[in-house]
């Protein structure tokens, strides 16, 4: 989950759905079975978990900080075994100074020629529930949500996955490819997303090791700091260089058994100046609330296909319906 300067979702339409669950390839390249759990990158991954966690308790340095929540889902779960997976968050961006219409909402016109004004608001939660013990084929559900209407669930059981876009309907499907990876790992790194907006402008205030619920855990209190332009993480779309980031608030909770990060919560702020026509250069002001949560499990949830689902419809390859035409318009 990484902030940028708008930040939106899109409803995506039915036919889309085709897509979810198909690997990402070029033309021309074969799909690849890759429905088993990737390998652990170590042979002893709760040793290697715990030996960083000590240079970071030692150091408490910013750089041994994103390395423990850099942590990618596969491993996280390898660690934690069954465990959900919460947060919260919202964003706002809107040029300072512009009042909006009281009544519609809407922004002052600009004249001819001139980049509009724009202003965004997303409010989104997401939930993650994993039920396989480490070494079992996957078995979770994924809900993601922008709205009562919007939003995208997963679910996966072993060798099965249901998928659904919006308010649609379910579909069923083999599961293939590794999108499904993709999205827990972005729902894995949620902490590091906004530690690493908020890195040039904060610093590490303190860590404390305590216990919460009887489990070892170290507290990391963030403060805002001088500017470290070396921590920039610039998103696809540069801005973040140029922009003056704000921390007001942040605070993490990591497992002392693994690393991993059980609680995050963070204020941010940023400002950026970006051209404005004819009135000269404008001044946006975004912001970034998130609160999280990942809750280690004793015992497996329950996790269930949906009650309906209709069959995924085959996807025609690019290259195989050129071959097929073309085979038609071939002489004897």
């Amino acid at each position: 989950m990484g902030p940028k300067t708008q930040p939106r979702r899109r409803g995506v339409c039915p036919a889309l759905l085709l897509t979810f669950l198909a690997a990402a390839c070029s033309e021309g390249e074969d799909l690849q079975d890759l429905r088993a759990i990737p390998e652990t990158l170590a042979r002893d991954p709760a040793a290697d978990a715990e030996a960083r966690l000590e240079r970071f308790s030692g150091a408490q340095d910013w750089e041994g900080l994103v390395e423990l929540l850099a942590v990618d889902h596969a491993l996280a779960r390898e660690l934690l075994g069954p465990h959900r997976l919460r947060y919260t968050a919202s964003y706002r961006s809107a040029p300072l100074g512009i009042e909006a219409d009281p009544k519609s909402g809407a922004l002052p016109p600009v004249p001819v020629g001139d980049p509009i004004y724009e202003a965004f608001s997303v409010d989104e939660q997401l939930e993650l529930t994993w039920a396989a013990a480490p070494g079992e084929a996957p078995r979770f559900h994924l809900d993601q949500r922008t709205g009562p209407e919007r939003g995208r669930e997963l679910t996966v059981l072993d060798e099965r996955a249901w998928s659904r876009v919006d308010h649609y309907g379910w579909y069923a499907m083999p599961l293939d490819g590794q999108l499904w990876q993709v999205w827990l790992d972005d729902a894995q790194h949620a902490a590091l997303d906004l530690v690493a907006l908020a890195g040039p402008a904060a610093e590490i205030d303190g860590v404390e090791a305590l216990e919460i619920d009887g489990r070892p855990v170290l507290r990391v209190s963030l403060r805002p700091s001088e500017a470290h332009s070396e921590r920039v993480v610039e998103a696809p779309t540069p801005w973040r260089g140029d922009a003056d980031i704000e921390l007001r608030s942040g605070e993490l909770t990591l497992d002392r058994a693994t690393g991993l990060w059980l609680a995050a919560s963070f204020e941010i702020r940023w400002t950026q100046v970006v051209p404005g026509g004819s009135g000269g250069p404008r001044r946006i002001q975004g912001e970034v609330r998130f609160s999280g949560s990942v809750e280690p499990l004793a015992e497996a949830p329950s996790v269930e296909a949906p009650a309906a689902a209709s069959p995924l419809p085959e996807r025609e390859r690019p290259e195989l319906l050129r071959a097929r035409l073309l085979d038609g318009l071939a002489g004897p």
